[in-house]
């Protein structure tokens, strides 16, 4: 290893270990050295990211301001937290889109009195069993749904 081509800097050792306390740097002597990544290295970092904080944040909305309808117990909210944990997202449906999408997927349901069990049924006959993990009611009334982030090779995310 020539010496020419590194800078080495290092702090006092202590004791008989002979371990360092502080720190000990290593460097070429290379000025066009480049980054870790190129900007395009963290362009799916960031989308899962951003995924991940609105979830959350579609969460933690449901803690605040006044409710309209129930809110979700504490409990549905921290399973929710660990289905975000573990990759899925949340996403919102209304009462309405529900009972567009049954029409679509031949299921009878009532859109003024949709149970979060029939949302469920409804959601995973049309896009799929493995598509739709977990259903909440929001305190606004519409439907808080866990979803996979993709599926069959694709973003999953429901028609507008």
């Amino acid at each position: 290893m020539p010496s020419s081509n590194k800078k080495s800097s290092s702090r006092s050792t202590s004791g008989r270990s002979g371990k360092t306390t502080g720190f000990s740097t290593s460097m070429a002597n290379n000025s066009s050295a480049k980054p870790a990544g190129s900007p395009t290295a963290y362009r799916q970092c960031n989308s899962t990211f951003g995924c991940k904080i609105n979830s959350f944040r579609t969460l933690m909305n449901q803690t605040k301001g006044p409710a309209k309808q129930g809110r979700p117990t504490p409990s549905t909210l921290n399973s929710f937290a660990n289905w975000i944990n573990k990759g899925a997202i949340i996403q919102t449906c209304s009462a309405t889109q529900v009972a567009k999408w049954a029409r679509s997927a031949n299921k009878d349901i009532n859109p003024r009195n949709c149970s979060t069990t029939a949302c469920k049924n409804v959601l995973g006959a049309k896009f799929g069993k493995a598509a739709i993990k977990a259903v909440a009611r929001t305190k606004t009334g519409s439907f808080m749904v866990v979803t996979s982030p993709v599926v069959k090779g694709r973003t999953f995310n429901f028609p507008k």
